[in-house]
């Protein structure tokens, strides 16, 4: 998932192109291996959050995108990264998992980080109206775990078909805004965004994410930064000042605290459980 930012940008496709061709490939792909693909519209009651689901995960898709498009890719990526501060501040009011102070020390170290990493920026500039996008998309991607977490009963196939499958219809709407007139690498491109991205990376995700509490997904999801970072710098030719090294330095230093206090709770839980 750390290459996203560096190929939506270096392909010529805009947003709703990439989004209606990833979305297709991840629908087919999913619904040809779940046996029970048509459970997605049988049942009344589950109908909604998996709509829901699909529906905050298209537009965090889609601002996201644009942000990429409008801004350095790794800026983007910074600024969706501050969805682990929204994951932990949802998954405390919708589902009560409150973060120790480690982890809450955690969130903030990387929070000051993705600032660092973000530098200097002018009002209006593409920039900053990228990071605001980034920023919007970080919000509505926070959503989705909840929203995972909440439905967990549903299985996880079914969820991960109806994330994509209604996640399509938004970026069908925007087709007369899409450009198809694209050469071999775009289409190439765009093949890997459907595959390795999302049929595999983002699925593992959405598995991952729905059993980990919001706020520890949010944290790992920092990692995501300076893959990200690096890879832009060396294929995209962005820039890698001391202040972007120290921002993605402390994103990762935040993720192994977020980690290590997160398996130093396992193990007492689980003896209070045996005694």
């Amino acid at each position: 998932m750390g290459s996203v930012p560096m190929m939506v940008k270096g392909i010529e496709a805009n947003p709703w192109t990439i989004g209606i061709v990833r979305l297709l490939i991840a629908t087919v792909c999913v619904a040809v291996f779940l046996k029970d693909s048509r459970r997605v519209f049988q049942h009344r009651a589950e109908f909604k959050p998996l709509f829901l689901i699909g529906l905050a995960f298209a537009l965090h898709w889609a601002t996201y995108f644009i942000s990429i498009k409008m801004a350095d890719a790794s800026i983007a990526a910074i600024g969706t990264a501050t969805y682990g501060i929204f994951a932990a501040m949802l998954g405390s009011v919708m589902l009560g998992q409150v973060p120790n102070r480690i982890q809450v020390f955690a969130i903030l170290i990387s929070l000051v980080g993705a600032v660092l990493v973000v530098g200097e920026y002018s009002i209006g500039s593409e920039m900053t109206v990228g990071f605001i996008f980034a920023l919007v998309s970080a919000i509505l991607y926070a959503f989705v775990p909840i929203l995972h977490q909440k439905h967990v009963h549903i299985p996880v196939n079914v969820r991960t078909l109806a994330q994509y499958l209604f996640a399509l219809p938004v970026f069908v709407i925007a087709l007369p805004w899409s450009n198809w007139d694209l050469k071999p690498i775009d289409w190439g491109g765009m093949l890997y965004l459907g595959i390795v991205n999302t049929v595999i990376a983002h699925t593992l995700w959405i598995r991952s994410s729905s059993v980990l509490p919001a706020y520890m997904s949010g944290i790992l999801f920092y990692l995501y930064v300076p893959i990200s970072m690096i890879l832009c710098h060396q294929f995209l030719g962005e820039e890698m000042g001391w202040m972007r090294i120290t921002g993605a330095a402390m994103i990762v230093v935040a993720s192994v605290l977020g980690m290590r206090s997160q398996l130093a709770k396992r193990p007492g839980k689980q003896a209070a459980a045996d005694g």
